[in-house]
């Protein structure tokens, strides 16, 4: 038996030996090895918490997390299972270098991965930048841009959030000192209610672009620009109070009917034409030079209605006093008459010499043409009547004063005053 077993050895040792190479051969034609390449396969960062929970944050350069070309070698058949979502490649972040680099594995989770020869990438690190965290909060500001039409004003600006807090490497938030939205107010005409986006500058007022490593609470917020009505209005000064003795404002007021423009809703608006500026601001009594006073307009504004310009708030008001001066006046006695009387009474007036003198005083301008000739009195019984409570005339006498028709401007330094004396008509 054991002859038979070693009989020919040799060529049964050569026959197995054939076979083999003969699979072999019938294999690698049937099924030979390949190459596929796979693009743009993700890195999974591994045990990344070893970074977070020491209170620093990182960040993936160069877009190393993503391979940009896979290049696997297996069999034929082998190949033909790898689908790209099978190709794994993983960096752990425990084997971080000195460098912060980390090396990439790459295998594939198919069933037969231990059929395949090799996996090669065209980059076999993962780069990071690790800083420290750090988290800031921000007061929301607001702004607006554009133009509204003529005739109307960008109002209050209010926002649905007033604060924003945003994490992220220490070396941007560190840049960050402004947080602010804006919405553009071209060509409106009435309230605007919009979400904006929230933008972030460093301490030049530049944008702060790459925001892409920070995380925020709230990236928008809701935002109201009211849209106010514009008009232009002219201020009213009024004054009260008397000057010193010898002494009388001018009527001139610096500043009076000046234009301001104001602004609200329109509603607001239509019924107002003037700013009225009540007489107890600018109390002259006693003056004897100019009254200046500063004034604050917006105190007289009604409610809902506002300055277009702020700088128009603080008004310098200048009201001119000037000394008076008197002129003396010889006036004859028949140029004093008497006027409006009743029928059925006669009237006379005596107490008058043929020629007497007033004073009259009163500022420059409106004394220095005075002249006697043009200057007439009367006795108003009508008017004196009126002043008495009388319907008809008592005969009797009575003392009055005499009118010389004199503006408003100037005064009788002392009245003239005569006696005046009615009588009824007797009937013939």
């Amino acid at each position: 038996m054991k002859n038979k077993l070693t009989r020919n050895i040799g060529l049964k040792i050569a026959s197995v030996f054939f076979a083999i190479i003969l699979w072999m051969v019938v294999t690698s034609v049937n099924n030979p090895i390949n190459t596929k390449t796979y693009d743009n396969i993700p890195v999974k960062l591994l045990n990344t918490e070893l970074i977070t929970e020491s209170g620093q944050i990182y960040e993936v350069l160069e877009d190393t997390d993503v391979i940009g070309r896979v290049t696997i070698r297996a069999p034929r058949t082998v190949l033909s299972e790898i689908k790209e979502e099978n190709v794994i490649a993983t960096a752990d972040v425990a084997e971080l270098s000195s460098l912060d680099t980390i090396s990439i594995k790459l295998t594939t989770n198919i069933a037969n991965r231990d059929k395949v020869t090799s996996i090669t990438g065209n980059i076999d690190t993962i780069k990071l930048n690790i800083e420290n965290k750090r988290t800031k909060a921000l007061a929301l500001k607001s702004t607006v841009s554009g133009q509204v039409p003529e005739g109307y004003l960008t109002g209050d600006i209010t926002t649905d959030q007033n604060l924003v807090r945003i994490s992220g490497p220490q070396s941007i938030i560190d840049q960050i000192v402004k947080a602010s939205v804006d919405v553009n107010v071209t060509g409106m005409t009435s309230d605007i209610v919009t979400n904006a986006d929230i933008v972030f500058y460093d301490a030049e007022d530049r944008v702060v672009a790459d925001t892409s490593s920070i995380t925020q609470n709230i990236k928008s917020v809701g935002v109201k620009v009211s849209i106010w009505q514009t008009i232009d209005v002219p201020i009213i000064y009024n004054i009260t109070g008397e000057a010193a003795s010898g002494y009388r404002a001018t009527g001139e007021i610096n500043g009076n009917g000046e234009v301001v423009k104001i602004a609200g809703k329109s509603n607001a608006l239509k019924s107002i034409t003037e700013i009225n500026i009540p007489a107890e601001a600018l109390d002259i009594s006693n003056q004897t030079e100019d009254y200046v006073a500063d004034i604050d307009i917006r105190k007289y504004l009604p409610d809902g209605v506002f300055l277009a310009n702020a700088e128009d708030a603080l008004k310098t008001v200048t009201v001119y006093v000037a000394p008076e001066i008197s002129k003396r006046l010889e006036i004859r006695e028949e140029k004093v008459r008497i006027i409006n009387l009743p029928e059925g009474y006669n009237a006379s007036i005596s107490g008058l010499e043929e020629s007497f003198i007033i004073e009259v005083t009163g500022l420059s301008r409106d004394v220095a043409g005075l002249q006697a000739n043009s200057i007439f009195g009367t006795v108003d019984i009508a008017e004196w009547m009126r002043s008495q409570g009388m319907d008809e005339p008592v005969p009797g006498y009575y003392t009055v004063e005499v009118d010389f028709g004199l503006s408003d401007d100037v005064a009788l330094r002392e009245p003239v005053v005569v006696t005046l004396h009615i009588s009824e008509i007797e009937e013939a």
